[in-house]
């Protein structure tokens, strides 16, 4: 009998960074991406909101770019300090902090392999700055690459303990997972270093991705790949990088995961049905045919 989840988050809310340029940096998410500054933290932290929550990014000077800790939104009926202790019982430190920035007033951060910092809180202020028309203006924060040396620690913490609904796999790579309706929420990817591999905004719709590409065109921002259909997923989606070499994705069309039945909604361009979760082959990164031109790691 398939194992039946029921996952403790219901949605990734923002990613953090740690960043040497900035500046830099700022100038590309605010003036290239289209995100609002909403707030500063007291050692200098930037807190970018998309258009509603408080912050979907946010910026810390750092000697070097990594990543800073990535927030989860719990849901309503978990307690934060029933899920640090149930967290400890699995074998993951962690700590109950208040008022540690601006917009969260209480968060449990758990400390993961691989010096990752992992945030989970019930609430975030939403002051709702409105969602502007500069840049690339997305719509949503939709999901996290993360890159981790220790990626069968992390996956097993996230099925296990988190009851995230493993979705797809490219070989033993990448690895798919969500805890809502999108295909994916995190992919973990297993490789030699610890960082984010990418991160991926929704854009209002397919049309989007042409006036992305050419606003990013005119500051000096190449497109790395697409934009192009991937076949696990089948969302649309191109990729640029950020000043300090994030990649980031910008896609639309994603796949509609229904747990029940453990596929996905059925849609025109899919190569198989029922489209089930599935180990896709690692020379099946897109589906129409073209080849990468860039290395995407």
């Amino acid at each position: 009998m398939r194992k039946i989840f029921n996952p403790k988050v219901f949605q990734l809310v923002y990613v953090s960074l740690f960043t040497p340029d900035l500046a830099r940096v700022q100038d590309h998410y605010v003036e290239g991406i289209g995100l609002n500054l909403t707030d500063k933290g007291d050692k200098g932290e930037l807190y970018l909101s998309i258009g509603y929550d408080h912050h979907n990014v946010a910026l810390h000077p750092g000697s070097e770019s990594a990543i800073a800790n990535i927030g989860f939104q719990l849901k309503p009926e978990i307690e934060l300090a029933e899920f640090l202790k149930d967290a400890e019982a699995f074998g993951i430190r962690g700590q109950l902090k208040t008022d540690s920035q601006p917009g969260v007033r209480s968060l449990v951060e758990l400390e993961l392999p691989g010096n990752l910092n992992l945030q989970f809180y019930n609430d975030i202020a939403t002051p709702a700055p409105g969602f502007r028309d500069v840049g690339v203006a997305p719509m949503r924060l939709g999901h996290v690459a993360m890159m981790n040396t220790s990626g069968d620690k992390v996956t097993e913490f996230f099925e296990d303990f988190l009851g995230f609904w493993f979705t797809d796999k490219f070989t033993d790579f990448f690895n798919f997972y969500t805890c809502n309706k999108d295909h994916h929420v995190i992919n973990i990817v297993k490789g030699p270093e610890n960082r984010y591999h990418h991160f991926a905004f929704e854009l209002r719709g397919s049309p989007s991705h042409a006036m992305a590409a050419d606003w990013l065109r005119r500051r000096g921002v190449k497109q790395e790949w697409g934009p192009a259909r991937h076949p696990a997923s089948h969302n649309y989606a191109g990729y640029h990088r950020d000043p300090d070499g994030v990649m980031i994705e910008l896609y639309t069309e994603m796949d509609v995961f229904i747990p029940e039945l453990n596929m996905f909604e059925p849609r025109p361009w899919h190569e198989f049905f029922p489209m089930v979760p599935r180990d896709w082959a690692g020379g099946d990164l897109n589906a129409w045919g073209a080849e990468f031109t860039c290395k995407l790691e």
